[in-house]
């Protein structure tokens, strides 16, 4: 028996659907939706409308103070016009560092949408300084105000106008009803940090980051204000870093070839993060936390440059594995030291200098020969707390002849007992 199938044409109908579009209002100071019925009642606003104006807007960081008006006006996100005012005198040039400001600015106007019809935004910036320092008493204050498309600024340094710049950007939003960009109209800003230092810590020793991943960080850091970039760029899983005096640290302190921060990379690094108001504060790990990239002292003839080097068990020799610890009573240590912390300040130009100093286990010196037998009583902790303040003090000099800040973690060392060493 045969079956037999009718296979006919399926007619099919395209319909427009139409999407409404939802509709906000501001209700002590919280965007809520309104019913889909709610078309063009009075006082309802697209979601992205209603943050830039209900409460405190869309800002963040919070400033200092703030006062936000409700209306907004449609601005072009393809030119704006500056006016910087350094010292009462017109600035006509201006230098790599505010075009860089500049530029992130148009940037983020033109992420909001890809065209924009209204009027370019006039900005009018007062700054008193044209300093370039960017350092831990640098001012970063700034007012912002806001009245149609005119926007001025006063600001104390240049890094103050780029916060400043920041803050006009988060009050610009697509709107979605108007197909058009706008700028909330009436805004009057004073702004200050509350901590002259904010910043994270990146550790790149323990998992390589590349350059670029590197500087998406510090453009999400400038996104919220933050100011230091703490680059634990050394430890005792790596050393990934380009030396030329002892090119050593870098071949056996490295994951790969492809792994490493050539001295091009940290200059580039550090001038990105200035452009973003970005101080980068480097941090060489010692005398714990320095492992892979020390232990070829004995092939070189310079004696043992760390001692406990993957030592196992471990915990008997360091807080966390892979052990390495610097030998305080080799001068060869203090040579090498010497050498990297002047490479590494001519490649960063902050006015800290972060030297590790935490973490230091008494063990590994306790059972080296190298150092036991030279400690005045090998029972009793402090002897040895002693030898690592003395080797502080020495190998801050390089440091602090530079006339740079030194950093340290808090430790044993930083106690009552032993504050003379520190710097």
């Amino acid at each position: 028996m045969k079956a037999t199938f009718l296979i006919a044409p399926l007619a099919t109908a395209t319909a427009t659907i139409e999407v409404r579009q939802h509709r906000y209002s501001c209700v002590k100071n919280n965007c809520v939706l309104q019913p889909l019925t709610s078309d063009n009642v009075a006082g309802t606003t697209s979601l992205n409308v209603c943050e830039l104006t209900c409460g405190q807007g869309s800002l963040w960081p919070q400033p200092t103070s703030v006062s936000i008006g409700q209306d907004t006006v449609a601005i072009s996100t393809w030119s704006t016009n500056h006016r910087l005012v350094f010292e009462g005198k017109p600035a006509y040039d201006v230098t790599p560092l505010v075009s860089s400001f500049k530029s992130a600015f148009s940037d983020a106007l033109k992420f909001k949408a890809k065209e924009g019809n209204g009027k370019d935004i006039e900005i009018t910036a007062n700054i008193k300084s044209a300093s370039e320092v960017l350092d831990l008493n640098t001012d970063e204050s700034y007012d912002l105000s806001v009245d149609g498309i005119k926007v001025t600024i006063n600001a104390a340094t240049l890094f103050g106008y780029r916060h400043a710049l920041t803050t006009l950007s988060q009050l610009v939003e697509f709107d979605e009803f108007s197909n058009t960009v706008r700028l909330v109209s009436k805004v009057t800003i004073k702004d200050s940090p509350a901590y002259k230092n904010r910043g994270i810590t990146v550790d790149t020793a323990r998992n390589f980051y590349s350059v670029e991943a590197v500087k998406r960080i510090i453009r999400t850091m400038a996104l919220n204000k933050l100011n230091t970039f703490h680059w634990h760029i050394s430890d005792s899983n790596a050393f990934p870093v380009e030396s030329k005096t002892y090119p050593n640290l870098t071949a056996y302190g490295s994951y790969s070839a492809s792994k490493v921060y050539n001295q091009a990379d940290i200059r580039d690094v550090v001038k990105y993060a200035k452009t973003y108001g970005v101080r980068v504060v480097p941090e060489l790990d010692a005398p714990a936390h320095a492992g892979s990239g020390w232990e070829w002292g004995p092939a070189a003839g310079l004696g043992e440059l760390t001692l406990c080097y993957g030592a196992n068990p471990w915990f008997e020799s360091c807080v966390q594995p892979p052990c390495g610890q610097l030998n305080p009573l080799n001068d060869n240590v203090y040579k090498v030291l010497e050498s990297v912390h002047n490479e590494w300040l001519s490649l960063f130009d902050s006015d800290v200098f972060h030297m590790g100093g935490d973490e230091v286990h008494v063990g590994c010196w306790n059972q080296s020969v190298a150092v036991y037998p030279f400690v005045k009583d090998r029972h009793d902790p402090k002897s040895f707390f002693h030898l690592w303040g003395e080797f502080q003090v020495r190998s801050a000099k390089v440091i602090e002849k530079a006339q740079k800040k030194v950093m340290l973690w808090s430790s044993d060392l930083t106690t009552p007992d032993f504050y003379k060493y520190l710097p």
